[in-house]
């Protein structure tokens, strides 16, 4: 791209060469610029001539940009018609080359929201959201057709909105009619999804979800998980990298658990039992990455009293041969001790996945 500034005047005849110097100066090596505007006037601010003994009308100004318009090359010349008038006794500083930065303004974070909108097409709406077209619900529905979806939608005065019931039967449910010796009802996203909720290398994503366990709620001593975040692809991907799972003992437990290759541990825990009966919301925030972070916070959606916290600044947060990390919420328990269990309905609400 070439702009070229000419100022126009009569020429005044002259029989013999004049020596002048005429040059050009800028006051930035670089400049930052956002649109052609601002550039144009970024550029006029920085950049100052001298025209020697010559006038400005018999002088010539030109800004030729590089291809990709990162540099432009600011020079000052005689015009042609006064090329003989005068002899420049300085060229070599008839020329500035300036770097220039494109700043690229970034849009606010776009959330992907699931939000229960009432009773029917629960099924749909979790569809149209998570994967359209596809698949993202794997709920034991094969086995226990008689009772129908065990999932739906149901005012919730608490929170003034409809919410998600996740239903699980400690009989017949199980894990799609493929595992016996535990149950599942989860949504989730996956290859099928839209690429905006699936989390990959180097990018931070913010998870958001409110749930509630029902008072009576019973854990498995083996697990019930309400929450994971697994990675797919390479020879890891079995094992969830994060899970938020709750287990049976004195007292009950929530726990925050972690693999970085295929053997999970507890890395934070607190009681359950506040939990019990209560509405809380869960902010998740990773960066996926070996050089990772991770934090998570739950709070009481009635007082916003912070009931676990949990964060890590430097973490492995990828794996070999892994494509992307995918979420997933529900209800997902062993059925080894099923005298420990008893059927449940656990609500979730307000689900959101932004990528930062």
């Amino acid at each position: 791209m070439i702009s070229t500034l000419i100022s126009c005047s009569d020429n005044d005849e002259t029989t013999q060469a004049i020596t002048t110097d005429i040059s050009i100066v800028s006051s930035a090596s670089e400049v930052t610029w956002t649109n052609y505007t601002d550039l144009s006037q970024k550029l006029e601010s920085v950049l100052s001539y001298s025209y020697g003994s010559a006038l400005v009308s018999e002088t010539q100004k030109l800004q030729t940009f590089n291809a990709d318009t990162t540099q432009v090359n600011a020079t000052i010349g005689f015009k042609m018609e006064f090329q003989n008038q005068y002899i420049d006794s300085n060229p070599s500083n008839n020329s500035v080359i300036i770097t220039l930065i494109k700043e690229v303004e970034n849009p606010s974070p776009q959330s992907v929201e699931l939000n229960a909108d009432g009773p029917g097409g629960t099924y749909d709406l979790i569809t149209s959201v998570l994967a359209p077209g596809h698949n993202p619900i794997e709920v034991p529905d094969c086995n226990h057709t008689e009772f129908g979806d065990h999932i739906d939608e149901i005012f919730d005065n608490e929170l003034n909105s409809n919410v998600f019931q996740f239903y699980i039967h400690v009989s017949p449910d199980n894990d799609r009619c493929i595992n016996f010796d535990r149950q599942r009802n989860e949504i989730k996203t996956y290859n099928q999804s839209p690429d905006n909720l699936l989390g990959v290398e180097n990018e931070t994503v913010v998870y958001r979800w409110k749930f509630k366990l029902k008072s009576g709620f019973q854990s498995s001593p083996n697990f019930t998980h309400i929450h994971q975040l697994k990675s797919v692809g390479g020879s890891l991907e079995s094992m969830p990298m994060y899970t938020l799972t709750t287990r049976k003992g004195s007292p009950d437990k929530l726990q925050l658990r972690y693999a970085e290759t295929d053997d999970q541990d507890t890395i934070s825990e607190t009681e359950l039992g506040p939990f019990i009966d209560n509405w809380v919301e869960v902010t998740e925030t990773i960066k996926y990455g070996t050089s990772g972070t991770y934090e998570i916070e739950i709070k009481k959606v009635s007082d916003g009293a912070i009931l676990f916290e949990y964060s890590n600044p430097s973490i492995i947060n990828w794996r070999p041969g892994a494509t992307f990390v995918r979420p997933k919420w529900g209800i997902y328990r062993s059925l080894i001790n099923e005298q420990d269990l008893r059927d449940e309905e656990v609500l979730f609400a307000d689900f959101s996945i932004t990528e930062i």
